[in-house]
């Protein structure tokens, strides 16, 4: 570890030296990929609690029949191997009154992706968390994704796209309701 490595914290040190080991790459070159490496997880992975969020309903907005937000995109860790995964996210709301602006779902996946997570625990956890920021009659959740972890593991066998739902209230109960909003859902 030359002159660049002195002020350094443990985490960019232990990268710097993990890199250094298994790469070819110089000292410098090594030094700025590990500043961009932990500045970018670090901004991922930030710890901002979800009352952070500001959901506010639309005011005098009030509508009582299914509405369905599609392909959102995401990208967030795995908490296995924390490589990324990334996809898109279908959402159809039966609201019992109060909506949401449309840009708010987006605002919801990209907060809540922001973690080591699996698929699953996040596809549960965006139809949890409208549900009740909505006090909504149900939600419905269906969640793809690209697993890199997956990819860069085992290449052979690979999958190409991991579907995962999750349903509240009367999504859990009717499944023509179900139904429709999988029809809906591009």
């Amino acid at each position: 570890m030359g002159k660049i490595q002195t002020n350094l914290s443990k985490a960019e040190e232990a990268l710097f030296i993990l890199l250094k080991d298994i790469t070819d790459k110089s000292d410098e070159e090594i030094d700025k990929l590990t500043f961009k490496f932990l500045d970018q997880i670090q901004k991922k992975l930030s710890k901002n609690s979800e009352s952070e969020l500001n959901f506010e309903t639309l005011d005098k907005a009030v509508y009582n029949q299914p509405i369905y937000i599609n392909g959102i995109s995401y990208i967030s860790l795995c908490e296995h191997h924390m490589l990324p995964f990334h996809g898109s996210v279908n959402i159809a709301v039966f609201p019992k009154k109060n909506i949401l602006g449309i840009s708010k779902f987006s605002d919801i996946v990209s907060h809540l992706s922001n973690n080591l997570t699996l698929q699953e625990k996040l596809t549960e956890k965006i139809a949890t968390f409208i549900y009740e920021i909505l006090d909504a009659d149900g939600v419905f959740v269906k969640m793809s994704g690209k697993h890199l972890c997956s990819d860069l593991l085992n290449a052979k066998n690979s999958s190409e796209e991991v579907i995962t739902t999750f349903s509240t209230g009367v999504y859990e109960l009717d499944f023509s309701l179900r139904n429709e909003a999988i029809l809906n859902f591009s």
